[in-house]
Order: structure tokens, then C-alpha cells, then sequence
């Protein structure tokens, strides 16, 4: 009897199954619904523009997704259904952006755009850290090894293989 983690590796797709379907019958295998980004943003705008669609959208950026995060989404899954081309979906998002932040201002809540400065410290004290780092680094004072003779670099080996000397 075979065992049950076995069937877990059957259920992956075969080799070359991708090239077993039908031409055109996947999303991006055809031509988009919206080639261009104004008819992209004639289907975007009016859906973002609704607060009854806008609210689960709203809802994320509330938890704590960014405006940046949630259009990135909004048009990577219109991307991959083939409403639109990869393209016109990253010329479309600054302005679902824009449709979010207004949604997420008409609601009162609060959120990130995604734009803000991360938590990177102030550049005055990453030069001092620098400068310090490099003093340690180049300090004079620290003893160095003597050079190292051509004889220590070539030292005899003992394995299996080495020559013996006669």
C-alpha cells in the first residue's frame, strides 16, 4: 500500500503540461480587455471611485497595507485575468494610488501611502559611524604578523597523494 505522503509529489503539474493547453485559453495568452491605460482607467475609476466596492480596499489599508501595497494588487490581479497588459498596469497605479488615498480620506481612517522614509537612520550619523568604523579599521597602532617567507607559503603536504621527498 503506497504511502500517503507519496501521492503529495503526484500532485504537481507533469513536464511540459503547460504546453498542453489549449492556445489562447489562458488570460494572458490572449489579447487584453483594456490595451490602453485610459480604457484601463475607465474600468478602474468608476469601481474605485464606489465606496460600497472601495470598502474591502479601504478595510486593508485601515489594518495596515499601504495605498502602494493595494494598487499594486488591484493591478496585478486585473494583470493576470487579462484585463490588461503589465505595462498599463504599472502606468495605471499612481493613479489608483491617488483613488485609494481619497477613499481612505473620505472614510477618516488612517494610512500608509507606502512612499514614507523607512526607519533609515539620519545620514549625519551613519557618516560618523563610518568614520569611526574606518578609523578602527585603519589604525596605525594594531600590531601586524611579520611577512610570510616563499618557504611557510609552500609548506610539505602529508596526504595520500604527496610526493615523498628522497
Amino acid at each position: 500500500m503506497p504511502d500517503d505522503n507519496s501521492s503529495v509529489f503526484l500532485d504537481g503539474p507533469i513536464p511540459g503540461q503547460s504546453l498542453t493547453t489549449e492556445p489562447k485559453s489562458r488570460p494572458w495568452q490572449v489579447p487584453p480587455q483594456y490595451p490602453t491605460v485610459e480604457d484601463a482607467l475607465n474600468f478602474y475609476v468608476p469601481r474605485l471611485s464606489n465606496p460600497e466596492l472601495a470598502a474591502p480596499m479601504v478595510d486593508a489599508m485601515e489594518e495596515g497595507m499601504s495605498a502602494v501595497g493595494v494598487a499594486d494588487l488591484i493591478q496585478s490581479a486585473g494583470f493576470m485575468s487579462g484585463l490588461h497588459t503589465a505595462d498599463v498596469g504599472l502606468l495605471i497605479s499612481p493613479v489608483l494610488v491617488e483613488l485609494l488615498i481619497t477613499q481612505a480620506d473620505i472614510a477618516g481612517i488612517e494610512y500608509k501611502v507606502g512612499t514614507e522614509k523607512s526607519d533609515v537612520p539620519d545620514e549625519g550619523l551613519v557618516r560618523k559611524a563610518m568614520d569611526k568604523a574606518s578609523e578602527e579599521y585603519f589604525d596605525d597602532s594594531v600590531e601586524v604578523e611579520d611577512e610570510i617567507t616563499e618557504e611557510e607559503l609552500i609548506a610539505p603536504s602529508d596526504g595520500i597523494m604527496s610526493r615523498r621527498e628522497v
